[in-house]
C-alpha cells in the first residue's frame, strides 16, 4: 500500500497546534469479511473512471480507493501497534519521537476523521464501483457498514441529512409528514376520479400486499405511481390489498445513512408482513423492493416472496392474464434504477413489459443495465449534497436527450424525483414517466390523469353552459313579464 500512498494525494492536512483527542471508531464491530475486503483493494483506480459522483466532483478524496486508504489509516492509528505505542501515556517520549521519524508517522486528527466522514457520505451507494471492481469488493455493503460505525461514534450522518433521519424516527417516513397523511393521496384520487375506489385493505384478506412506499404516498408529484399501480391491479382483478395508514417506511433511508435504528423498522415490518398471511409482496419502489428483498432477511425470515411490481406484471403476462388491447405510441428511453438493476439484477423485466406494449418504442442509452448512470437520489446524497445530485441528474438527462426519445421512463419513484430535478434544471423537453403509466394506458385505453383533466374541464364547461342557459331563461322570463305588463298598460289606455 506504501507505493500507492505515494501516488495518491494525501487527504489530511498538517496541524499547527496539538490536535484534540479523536473519538475512537468501533472498528471491532465490523465483520471480518469487511476487513478482508478493505485489505483486498489494490488502489488500481478503475473505480475513479466509473464513479458518477467523481464525474461531477473530481476530488480524489471521494473515490472508493481513497476512502479505503483513509479508513485503513484511521484503523491503523487506532488499532495498529505503532498507533497504540504513540498514544500510550506511559511510553517514553524519546521512543515516540524515534518511531514517529522512522515511520514518518502522523497522528490522525479530528479534522482528518471529519474529512473522511464527509467524503464517505459523498456517495449515492449506486454500486457502480462494485460492478467494475477487479477485486470484486462488495463496496455498497462496505460503505453502509462503515457509515454505521461512524454514526455509532457520533460522527454521522451529515447535518443536512439529519432532517430525514429525525423524520423517519418521528413519523415513520422521511418527508416530515404526519402518519395520518399516508392515505391522503388515495382519498384525493377517488375524489378526482383518478381511481374507481380507494385501494383495498389487506386486513380484509388478499394474496398480494402492495407496499407503496413513502415517496409515492407522500409526494404529490409522484402520486401517479401509486394511482396507476392501483388501477392496473384493479383492472386485472388481482387479489391484493394495502396497509393504508399502517404502512411504515421500509427503513432504507436509515440503513443507507448508517443509522442502526433501521433494524427497528425492519423487525416491526417483518412481524407485520408475516402475520398477514400473504403469498407475495410487491412494490413499485426499487429502493423499498431492494431493502425488503435483500436486507430484511439479514434481520429476520420472511414467509412470502418479494417482487418488484414490474416482475409481477411479467409473471401475469406469461400466464396470459395480462394483455394490452391498446397502443401507446411513444418513443422512450429507459433508466435502470441502481437498486433494481445493479443491486437486484432485474434488467429484463422492464424491457419485456415495454416490448409487449403495442406502439411503445424503446431507444437505449449507451450506459444501460449494469452500467446505468446513477441519478444521484439515493444513499442520502440528495440530502447531503444536493448540488452534486443535481449535476448527476442533468448528466443522465442529457444522455437521455441524445437518444432522440421524447420521454424518460423508470421503475422507481425516487429516481422519478431525482431525474425530474435534472429535467427542470435543464428546462429539458423530456417528459418523466414511471413504467406504470404505460401499462395502465395500454390496459385502459387512456391516461387516467389526462382523462380526469378533460372530464373536469368538460364538467366545468357544462356547468358554465347550464348557468348561462339559466341566466338566459331568467332574462327571457323577465322580458316576457315586462312585455305582458306593457301590453296591459296599453290596453288600459
Amino acid at each position: 500500500m506504501t507505493n500507492d500512498d505515494e501516488k495518491i494525494p494525501e487527504s489530511s492536512s498538517e496541524e499547527t497546534t496539538e490536535p484534540e483527542e479523536v473519538t475512537q471508531l468501533p472498528i471491532h464491530k465490523l465483520d471480518i469479511s469487511r476487513l478482508i475486503e478493505l485489505d483486498a483493494c489494490t488502489s488500481c483506480g478503475e473505480c475513479l473512471r466509473w464513479c458518477p459522483v467523481y464525474d461531477q466532483d473530481a476530488s480524489e478524496n471521494i473515490v472508493p480507493r481513497r476512502k479505503v486508504i483513509d479508513f485503513l489509516k484511521i484503523a491503523r492509528d487506532q488499532n495498529g501497534l505503532l498507533g497504540k505505542i504513540l498514544r500510550n501515556d506511559k511510553a517514553p517520549e524519546l521512543l515516540k519521537s524515534i518511531l514517529t521519524k522512522l515511520f514518518n508517522y502522523k497522528k490522525m486528527t479530528q479534522k482528518d476523521v471529519e474529512s473522511f466522514v464527509a467524503n464517505l457520505y459523498e456517495c449515492s451507494t449506486c454500486g457502480q464501483c462494485e460492478e467494475i471492481c477487479p477485486a470484486h469488493i462488495d463496496t455498497v455493503n462496505l460503505w453502509e457498514d462503515l457509515r454505521e460505525i461512524i454514526v455509532d461514534a457520533g460522527y454521522g450522518p451529515l447535518e443536512a441529512q439529519k432532517a430525514l433521519e429525525k423524520s423517519v424516527k418521528a413519523y415513520d417516513n422521511p418527508w416530515q409528514q404526519p402518519r395520518a397523511g399516508r392515505t391522503k393521496w388515495a382519498r384525493r384520487a377517488k375524489k378526482d376520479k383518478l381511481v374507481p375506489n380507494e385501494p383495498r385493505s389487506i386486513k380484509n384478506g388478499g394474496k398480494v400486499l402492495l407496499f407503496l412506499g413513502c415517496t409515492a404516498a407522500y409526494d404529490a408529484n409522484v402520486k401517479q405511481v401509486a394511482i396507476n399501480t392501483v388501477n392496473i391491479l384493479e383492472a386485472l382483478d388481482v387479489d391484493y390489498g394495502t396497509l393504508g395508514k399502517d404502512e411504515k417506511c421500509c427503513g432504507s433511508v436509515l440503513l443507507r445513512m448508517g443509522d442502526p435504528e433501521h433494524k427497528r423498522l425492519f423487525e416491526q415490518n417483518i412481524e407485520q408482513f408475516n402475520n398477514l398471511g400473504i403469498e407475495t409482496l410487491i412494490s413499485s419502489c426499487s429502493g423499498c423492493f431492494k431493502t425488503i428483498m435483500q436486507d430484511y432477511p439479514k434481520v429476520g425470515e420472511l414467509n412470502f416472496e418479494v417482487l418488484h411490481t414490474v416482475e409481477f406484471l411479467v409473471r401475469l403476462l406469461r400466464q396470459g392474464k395480462l394483455k394490452f388491447p391498446y397502443s401507446v405510441n411513444r418513443t422512450v428511453t429507459y433508466h435502470d434504477p441502481c437498486h433494481l438493476g445493479r443491486a437486484c439484477r432485474v434488467f429484463e423485466a422492464p424491457r419485456i413489459i415495454m416490448d409487449a406494449i403495442p406502439g411503445l418504442k424503446l431507444i437505449e442509452m449507451p450506459r444501460n443495465k449494469q452500467y446505468s448512470r446513477c441519478c444521484g437520489a439515493g444513499g442520502g446524497l440528495k440530502a447531503g449534497y444536493p448540488d452534486i445530485q443535481n449535476k448527476m441528474a442533468q448528466r443522465r438527462v442529457k444522455e437521455a436527450e441524445e437518444t432522440g426519445a421524447d420521454e424518460l421512463v423508470s421503475c422507481c419513484p425516487f429516481c422519478y424525483q431525482g431525474l425530474q430535478v435534472g429535467i427542470n434544471a435543464l428546462s429539458s423537453h423530456m417528459v418523466m414517466k414511471d413504467m406504470s403509466a404505460y401499462v395502465a394506458e395500454a390496459l385502459l385505453g387512456y391516461d387516467v390523469f389526462e382523462k380526469a383533466t378533460k372530464d373536469a374541464e368538460a364538467a366545468k364547461k357544462k356547468k358554465e353552459a347550464d348557468k348561462l342557459a339559466k341566466e338566459k331563461e331568467k332574462a327571457k322570463a323577465e322580458n316576457d313579464e315586462e312585455d305582458k305588463s306593457a301590453e296591459k298598460k296599453k290596453k288600459a289606455l
